[in-house]
């Protein structure tokens, strides 16, 4: 199966981190875990873990968020943790797995899903997501691929709008402020009105 390319990059980083909003803790930790030792090291090495994140299994999840968030990899992320899965899928997909149609991962996808867990399927299901008719229509037509309302909103590179309530309170304060700094202007002014008209 064709990689996407590089221009791609900004959006299925969105899909991939909108996605793993939705994932719990327990799934990415199992997915993380269950990794063979080829996968776990380049993943420690792009998300930057600590030493000895893979024996902490409470802590995994958490890590792993904290990490794709600051360096931006979700993406890598979201591969690496599918692989096992996505290399099980080119094997059932045989000469078809370059360019799969919807009826092919159909058939194939209740297997991976018993294997790997719905959530390694979605994960594999992004990345080829833009470029593959098969998996396009697949997320289209299965809501259990169906990307999350905030795929095409959500930007893990742009900062997230600032909570509501507290912009409010903001502008209530600002508010205050000016007519605080108004009334003693106001004040200051009929003070040298006072003093002229003394003179």
């Amino acid at each position: 199966m064709a990689v996407s390319s590089s221009r791609e990059h900004i959006l299925i980083e969105r899909r991939y981190a909108s996605v793993f909003a939705t994932m719990s803790d327990d799934s990415i930790t199992a997915l993380a875990t269950a990794l063979p030792e080829k996968l776990r090291d380049p993943l420690a090495k792009v998300l930057a873990l600590p030493a000895g994140t893979f024996t902490e299994p409470s802590t995994i999840a958490a890590t792993m968020r904290q990490a794709m968030t600051t360096r931006h990899a979700h993406l890598d992320a979201g591969v690496l943790l599918s692989e096992p899965c996505t290399e099980r899928c080119i094997e059932l997909l045989g000469s078809t797995s370059d360019d799969p149609n919807l009826a092919d991962l159909q058939a194939n996808v209740g297997e991976l899903i018993e294997t790997f867990g719905i959530d390694a399927v979605r994960l594999m299901s992004i990345q080829y997501s833009l470029a593959l008719a098969g998996f396009k229509r697949l997320i289209a037509t299965d809501e259990r691929f169906a990307l999350p309302i905030t795929a095409t909103s959500f930007s893990p590179l742009r900062p997230v709008a600032t909570d509501t309530v507290a912009q409010g309170e903001k502008r209530r304060q600002r508010a205050i402020r000016k007519e605080h700094e108004r009334l003693v202007r106001a004040q200051s002014e009929a003070q040298r009105r006072a003093a002229r008209n003394r003179v």
